[in-house]
């Protein structure tokens, strides 16, 4: 009976030996927790020239992960990014002076991927000029057009413009054009005119007859006339707009 007990205790024994030596020798490959062993991403940032790109900025993008990675190209424009998980995977380039290029992939387990040079392309400039003149000299210019223009070829027509959208005058503008009307000789003539009807008709006889009642008379019209065309067309128009 004892002899028995013995070989029962021994065959235990060897028996749990055996499992704990089979468990030593399991393959480390059967140990993965299924987990993909990670990889590694570089290149070069290269400008126009081919010179190396120094200072750039490289941000690494996996599809529906985050954060993102990020790299500044050292003095050989390289950039790497260690310890990524394998997948699609996008790389944003930016650097000052430069348009952005993007470079997409695709990383498997454990890969060193090298991504080809990027080339920085140099960003577009773009001014935009506004060509125009101002309203000032457009309105002169026209002004210099209506002091052309006559009824009949005699009667000044200043303040008539045939331009659709005539540039507005400002009160500067106003005063010399009615300055032009005022002195031009079909004024002084017409004046001139109505003076001598109003002596003829002995129009207001205080002023006598002869050469001085005629040039108290044209005194009076012109008056009259230069007050209707400063007041009605420069100092009146300069106050309403």
């Amino acid at each position: 009976m004892h002899r028995i007990i013995q070989k029962s205790v021994l065959g235990a024994a060897l028996v749990v030996l055996g499992m704990w030596a089979n468990a030593q020798t399991v393959p480390p490959e059967n140990k993965i927790t299924g987990e993909q062993p990670l990889g590694f991403i570089s290149g070069t940032i290269l400008d126009q020239t081919g010179a190396v790109a120094i200072g750039a900025h490289a941000r690494l993008t996996r599809i529906g992960q985050s954060p993102s990675q990020e790299f500044v190209s050292g003095d050989n424009g390289q950039f790497s990014f260690s310890d990524v998980p394998p997948g699609p995977f996008h790389l944003t380039v930016t650097a000052p002076g430069f348009t952005s290029q993007v470079f997409s992939g695709e990383l498997s387990s454990g890969q060193v991927y090298l991504v080809p040079p990027i080339v920085l392309a140099i960003a577009r400039a773009e001014t935009e000029v506004n060509v125009g003149v101002p309203t000032v000299e457009v309105a002169e210019a026209q002004i210099k057009q209506q002091e052309k223009q006559r009824v009949l070829a005699i009667i000044p027509n200043f303040y008539v413009s045939y331009v659709p959208d005539a540039a507005p005058l400002n009160a500067k503008q106003k005063f010399e054009l009615a300055w032009k009307v005022a002195v031009d000789p079909v004024t002084s003539l017409g004046v001139g005119a109505v003076a001598g009807f109003e002596q003829a008709g002995d129009a207001l006889g205080g002023y006598g007859q002869g050469a001085k009642g005629y040039g108290k008379r044209y005194g009076a019209v012109h008056g009259n006339a230069l007050a209707a065309i400063f007041i009605g067309n420069a100092i009146m128009p300069s106050l309403l707009k």
